[in-house]
């Protein structure tokens, strides 16, 4: 038994015109065309693949994929299932930045302690590493492929081989290792700077196996610092402005100073007594310990 395309939709819900696309785009193709009229006629069977059609488009399915489902060996529980794993994905980076958004209201308000200080002149030694930065989901840092790879795993990694190869050539770090923020890269990311400060110059061509290594030597002169607290609740997805960072912006613009933002660094965290929940911006007294990151930034003599 056939009906025409006017019965068929009234059957199914779906209007004559969403018929037709689906036709054209090989999602739901009529058993019977009209070589002359071209009038879609289809069969009572049919009337499951149409209700199944319009379930998967209504979950928001993406037409593609139901095409896919549709056709013969397609699954239609995977397209549906796809579409879940999607849906828990896009509310998890709706959630993000409904945090982010609150951290940001909730700290407009609140003043960081900017320092003007005097830094020495200093030998250092990196790798870098590159970071992704995608509209709607958090910094990742890709290898050489292009393949994502969890942020802090690399940052550690990366480091541990910087310091393996520092210690099997006898050269010591004379402090904390920094990020160089300050590097953009020709696409939607960055190149990020993983340093380690020594008392003098590598030798040249000295560089970390497998990795790609910078060397260099800060000179002597003036930074803007401040110090951040992090908290479970302080994602650094960057969809916002990091408030440290405007801060040492603004404190900047107020003192009349130029900074370059070329040579921004995020410190090594460290860990200082004091609540870790209080949402305070400097370390002070308290219970317990909290985790706390310096950004500075050069003052343009």
């Amino acid at each position: 038994m056939f009906l025409g395309i006017g019965d068929f939709a009234r059957a199914t819900g779906l209007t004559v015109k969403a018929l037709r696309w689906y036709d054209e785009q090989g999602v739901l193709v009529p058993a019977d065309v009209d070589p002359h009229t071209r009038y879609r006629r289809y069969t009572v069977g049919q009337l499951e693949q149409a209700g199944l059609v319009r379930a998967l488009r209504t979950a928001g399915v993406p037409l593609a994929a139901i095409r896919t489902a549709m056709r013969e060996g397609g699954s239609p529980h995977e397209a549906l299932r796809a579409r879940r794993e999607a849906v828990v994905t896009e509310r998890a980076r709706e959630d993000r930045a409904l945090a982010t958004a609150e951290r940001v209201l909730a700290g407009a308000g609140l003043d960081y302690d900017v320092h003007l200080r005097t830094s020495p002149s200093r030998a250092w030694v990196g790798v870098i590493e590159y970071v992704v930065l995608p509209a709607d989901a958090d910094p990742v840092i890709a290898d050489p492929d292009g393949t994502p790879v969890d942020a802090d795993v690399a940052i550690e990694a990366a480091l541990l081989d910087v310091y393996a190869s520092l210690h099997a050539d006898g050269i010591a770090p004379t402090g904390a290792f920094w990020l160089d923020l300050g590097r953009p890269a020709d696409d939607a990311g960055a190149e990020v700077g993983l340093c380690v400060p020594l008392a003098a110059p590598v030798p040249e061509g000295w560089s970390v196996p497998g990795r790609r290594t910078i060397a260099g030597t800060r000179p002597a002169g003036r930074e803007l610092t401040t110090e951040h607290v992090v908290t479970d609740d302080d994602p650094d997805d960057g969809t916002a402005v990091h408030p440290a960072f405007a801060a040492l912006v603004r404190a900047a613009a107020e003192r009349d100073l130029s900074i370059d933002l070329g040579t921004l660094r995020q410190h090594c965290p460290r860990e200082v007594a004091g609540s870790p929940g209080s949402g305070k911006r400097v370390p002070g007294s308290g219970t317990g310990t909290r985790t706390v990151v310096e950004l500075s930034v050069d003052v343009d003599e």
